[in-house]
């Protein structure tokens, strides 16, 4: 046996540490060693291997054969002096396990190889790399020094991720960031450093780099993953957007150089979803906006939810032209902030966790309001929207059911909307919910449905009792060319009757449109046409006038 494989210094080395496995190959024999450690972890048959690149190349995940064989051979055809990349290689109890893999070639004096002896270190649980993705972990970045050298560091984050997983599972979810990572890590140039930053993030470090290179990088990584196909043959789309930051110029400091990275690509995804944002006065100002906004918020809602209102927006009978009840709007203004539209300051409210407590507000002001009018104006639907979250909530029926019987409501004159745009993870739990809330008396609806791809799907699930076709469709109604509007409507009118709920039109904004619409016998309409959402003072006039909206009403 060669002197090679019998010596003290093979012995220490291979009893150095549990996760890291030493090999020594006789090249001219093509006979190699391997530490017991190795054989014990990775299941190997003997200590003594004959052609062990072949049955090695057995241990290691089909994804990453390529890349083990391709580095392996340049090695060995002297193309590469040293042995070094890292790959999956499946261990005794059949898991796969990320190990970075390095050694090198002695030659003789003639050049030919004589010993081939490396090394491997399981990086799975180290904090260095990522255990999934085999990248380095944002622990690194502590060793970087973004002053010493200039370039652009990138901050890539999926498009919905969540949706991903809800559609197809965290296995497909795994999968797919995997192959993304690689994609990564492939694409980057030599100095250049891949991160797994969180979740479905990654952080790109491209030293000595400038903006042309790297909006090359970006566009290439987009192409590549737009398309992701699937160990079983399955293909799934896969959309990306990015943030940019210069260093030194933009930042020098880790801590400074993250806050911009997060900042760009959440101003990204707001406002051009699929491309790369270079951090900007701009992306500043917004965050500074945002902060103000949520301090406001979170004061208002301390302070009795001063600042908070309900605007009310009727609900038309088509036949008739009387209001039959009303849709309540949130509106807010802050100390600060005085000019903040419902979608910007509802999306702190939701991103920051407040819109439970907001919706619970809202909820009981709703039905407050609704008890007063009753006594008043008789009966009149009222509804108000619901975020998915705040549905969920354990507390969520309690609360509903306390609100009835503390102003007396009936409940058939409450409509719960969803709001359509939310992320369902949990649908058979959700659909429950709606159950239950219906066997209580209150009227469940779908907010603006039709504008996720998940409407239809979601119809399977839950029964509801009100489906709000979304203003979309409706509004460029009367204008040449969108025909194909007026067939979506009738065709979902239809679908809610034969269903067996009912139907509310949104987005009736001019007479022809509501000439239209009053054709295709939906239950209620809503609009501009009618009257744009009011304060309660102005509604209760619209009330007192006899509530009928055959003709619009101007008020604001």
């Amino acid at each position: 046996m060669s002197d090679v494989f019998n010596n003290e210094l093979f012995e220490a080395f291979a009893a150095a540490s549990d996760n890291v496995y030493i090999y020594v190959c006789d090249m001219r024999t093509d006979i190699s060693r391997w530490s017991k450690s190795a054989i014990e972890y990775f299941g190997l048959d003997k200590e003594y291997l004959e052609d062990a690149a072949n049955v090695w190349a057995q241990h290691i995940h089909p994804d990453d054969l390529a890349v083990y064989m391709e580095d392996i051979t340049g090695v060995f055809s002297g193309a590469k002096k040293y042995h070094d990349c890292q790959y999956r290689a499946r261990n005794a109890a059949g898991r796969y396990v990320w190990v970075e893999c390095k050694g090198s070639v002695i030659r003789d004096g003639e050049g030919n190889p004589v010993i081939f002896a490396g090394l491997m270190t399981r990086i799975d649980g180290q904090s260095k790399y990522d255990s999934l993705t085999g990248l380095l972990t944002t622990h690194e970045l502590h060793g970087f020094d973004f002053a010493a050298q200039p370039g652009i560091a990138l901050l890539i984050g999926m498009d919905g991720f969540r949706k991903i997983i809800s559609s197809y599972g965290y296995n497909v979810g795994d999968e797919i960031l995997v192959r993304f990572a690689r994609e990564i890590r492939d694409l980057c140039k030599p100095g250049w450093k891949a991160l797994r930053f969180s979740g479905d993030e990654f952080l790109v470090v491209a030293f000595g780099a400038g903006r042309e290179e790297v909006t090359d990088f970006y566009k290439e990584i987009c192409q590549r993953t737009e398309m992701t196909e699937l160990e079983d043959g399955r293909r799934v789309g896969v959309s990306i957007s990015a943030g940019g930051v210069f260093f030194p110029a933009d930042a020098d400091m880790r801590d400074i150089l993250i806050n911009k990275l997060e900042h760009s690509i959440e101003y990204a995804k707001n406002h051009q979803r699929g491309d790369l944002v270079f951090f900007s006065d701009e992306i500043a100002r917004e965050h500074e906006r945002s902060l103000a906004l949520r301090e406001d918020l979170k004061q208002c809602i301390k302070n009795d939810f001063k600042g908070f209102e309900l605007y009310f927006q009727p609900f038309v009978d088509p036949d008739t032209g009387a209001i039959a009840g009303c849709e309540c709007l949130l509106r807010w203004q802050g100390e600060r902030i005085r000019d903040s539209y419902p979608m910007e300051f509802i999306k702190v409210l939701e991103d920051y966790g407040d819109i439970r407590e907001v919706g619970f507000w809202v909820m009981d002001q709703a039905m407050r309001q609704q008890a007063a009018w009753r006594e008043r104006y008789g009966e009149l639907q009222m509804s108000f929207n619901v975020s998915y979250q705040q549905l969920m909530d354990d507390t969520f029926e309690e609360k509903a059911v306390s609100c009835l019987e503390k102003y007396g409501v009936h409940p058939e004159s409450i409509i719960i909307e969803l709001t359509e745009s939310c992320q369902v993870d949990a649908p058979k739990e959700l659909a429950a919910i709606f159950d239950r809330l219906r066997a209580q008396g209150f009227k469940m609806a779908l907010d603006d449905f039709g504008t996720a791809y998940a409407s239809m799907e979601i119809l399977k699930w839950l029964h509801v009792d009100y489906i709000k076709v979304e203003h979309s469709f409706v509004r460029e109604l009367a204008k040449p060319g969108h025909d194909i509007d007026y067939v979506i409507i009738d065709s979902l009118l239809e679908m809610c009757r034969r269903l067996g709920c009912s139907s509310i039109i949104e987005g009736v904004e001019n007479a022809k449109v509501a000439d239209i619409v009053k054709e295709l016998n939906a239950t209620l309409l809503q609009g501009y046409f009618y009257s744009h959402p009011v304060c309660r003072e102005e509604f209760e006039k619209l009330l007192e006038q006899g509530g009928k909206l055959s003709v619009p009403h101007a008020a604001t």
